[in-house]
């Protein structure tokens, strides 16, 4: 019997238990059946804050944006906000797990992060974490969040501190790139984050490049260079991925998947998608499963 899709992507925002304060939380994935039973993991979410767990024990399956990883004792998997995920089950293994907000890593290690892939790559194999100095990180972590001897603003900074340090050494376990090693111009930083934020009204380069105050010619070449891509390019991926996330996670009728993502047309949508996907929106829906 063929799943049925789900009327929406749940957003999953985090809420702290009872007595838990600060910005990095650690438990395990025991802790998080405990607290929420298993029917919140149910389905396709949406998280606002980041995720981090390592395989302990077991194995599992973890879906993140149509790429299915398998996951077994020593893997870490890092789910990034705004990204659409499902869960396997997670009666199968166990783990720690960290969850915190943007807000819990500086400014400074946010930037050195952008210079590299870890932000657009979520699964690190056991085998490429060549010693136990991250399962040691994360454990580190945990046992700052848990000491309840620390006062809690000073546990909550030394907790940053010690997740900053896990983070940077994953990124520097980052498969090899011909992209730049060092931390973006400010204003391809920009070009990304107004990207975000208006994928869904406009695709045309022009008007992000009046926005941001550049010439098209720059933000090609800064596209380019720090993503391999036109700008172009950057922008329909990511039209294109949140296309394929509505098509495949919920029951929206096409023309209102276009009218969402900017389109005046149904029409012109479908010709997009194909244009780029090699096949129509409907088939794109019936050819990938929900999960």
């Amino acid at each position: 019997m063929a799943k049925q899709r789900l009327t929406g992507i749940r957003s999953v925002h985090y809420t702290p238990p009872e007595g838990v304060s600060g910005t990095v939380e650690a438990t395990d994935v025991r802790g998080l059946l405990g607290r929420a039973g298993p029917a919140e993991f149910d389905g396709t979410q949406r998280l606002s804050f980041d995720l981090l767990v390592q395989v302990s024990s077991g194995t599992t399956e973890h879906t993140v944006d149509f790429t299915r990883y398998r996951l077994t004792v020593g893997d870490v998997l890092w789910l990034h906000t705004g990204q659409v995920h499902q869960w396997g089950d997670l009666t199968t293994f166990d783990g720690p797990v960290l969850m915190f907000s943007q807000g819990a890593i500086s400014a400074a290690t946010q930037e050195a992060l952008r210079s590299t892939v870890a932000p657009d790559r979520n699964h690190w194999a056991a085998g490429a974490l060549t010693s136990s100095a991250i399962t040691r990180g994360i454990d580190h972590v945990a046992d700052i969040v848990q000491n309840a001897s620390l006062r809690a603003d000073l546990r909550d900074i030394a907790a940053r501190h010690a997740l900053s340090a896990v983070l940077v050494e994953l990124a520097a376990l980052e498969p090899s790139t011909d992209l730049p090693h060092a931390a973006p111009p400010e204003a391809f930083v920009w070009f990304r984050e107004l990207l975000e934020e208006s994928y869904h009204h406009t695709r045309q380069v022009a008007a992000y490049a009046e926005r941001l105050g550049y010439s098209t010619r720059t933000l090609n070449r800064l596209a380019q260079e720090w993503a391999g891509v036109t700008a172009k390019e950057l922008i329909d991926e990511r039209v294109m991925l949140e296309a394929k996330r509505a098509l495949v996670h919920t029951d929206q009728p096409v023309a209102a998947i276009a009218e969402q993502l900017g389109f005046d047309d149904p029409s012109n949508f479908s010709a997009y998608f194909t244009h780029r996907a090699g096949m129509t929106p409907a088939r794109f829906r019936a050819t990938i499963p929900c999960g």
